[in-house]
């Protein structure tokens, strides 16, 4: 298969999509590894606003999936920084998380890919510790993509940011702006939902109901979501953004019948 020609949902090139993984993020976007003072941690917020912008909204360009059976968590006892006794601890373990983003060909037809990855992390709370491991293993399939991959060649870092020279900074092509003659663009912004997608496969990545679809939810919570919340990141602007879509393609609380062909 050619894939020379193929895009992403956006609009966006596969030769401009490698740069604009790596290309330098934010200064409070990088930082040092707890204990591990000489390795970079990446911002996860970063990693979702720069998927969505290549692949477009998640659920729709790109998103993941995972089977219940394969999150694993078990309960440690560990010390306490103090020395003086131990707090309970919550290991999370995910074996296998699929992330996948769509690509659309020079005949307009969609392709499909996937990324298997795992996972884990650990906290005092057990569902944070289950949504590090998703993160953790998303973080894991993307970084196969390119996603700051200056950082894992250990040509950037959180001591380095900023003052990249002109031979490490990744700079983004011209060519990463959509040629005039595109496929149709995914909107992000509350509008009628495009033909043939149903926002409802949209998963929720902040609040209580992270890792849920939004269309598993009551409809008052959708409506919450669409009317009452106030956005105040990227990733809660892109959750009201979906929830507005998808109470318009769903005027009277019921799913849209399946589009022929």
């Amino acid at each position: 298969m050619d894939i020379k020609n193929h895009k992403t949902l956006t609009g966006m090139l596969l030769e401009s999509v490698a740069a604009r993984l790596d290309a330098e993020l934010p200064k409070d976007a990088y930082k040092a590894v707890p204990g591990a003072a000489d390795l970079t941690d990446i911002d996860p917020n970063y990693m979702r606003k720069i998927l969505n912008e290549v692949f477009g909204l998640c659920g729709i360009g790109w998103g993941y999936k995972y089977d219940s059976a394969d999150m694993h968590t078990e309960i440690e006892e560990r010390k306490r920084s103090s020395g003086q006794g131990t707090r309970r601890v919550y290991v999370a373990t995910l074996r296998r998380l699929t992330f996948w983003y769509k690509l659309s060909a020079a005949d307009d037809s969609v392709v499909t890919c996937e990324i298997d990855a795992s996972g884990g992390s650990d906290n005092d709370v057990e569902a944070y510790a289950m949504k590090g491991a998703i993160t953790n293993a998303l973080g894991h399939a993307s970084s196969n993509l390119g996603f700051q991959e200056s950082v894992y060649l250990g040509k950037r870092s959180h001591k380095t940011v900023g003052k990249a020279t002109a031979s490490t900074k990744v700079a983004v092509p011209a060519a990463s702006k959509p040629a005039p003659k595109v496929a149709k663009p995914i909107v992000v912004a509350p509008a009628p939902v495009p033909t043939g997608i149903d926002p409802a496969g949209f998963v929720i990545q902040v609040g209580q109901r992270a890792g849920q679809k939004l269309g598993d939810q009551d409809r008052t919570v959708i409506e919450w979501y669409a009317n009452s919340m106030k956005a105040s990141n990227d990733l809660q602007s892109t959750l009201q953004n979906a929830a507005r879509s998808l109470l318009s393609a769903r005027p009277n609380g019921h799913k849209p019948q399946p589009v022929a062909g």
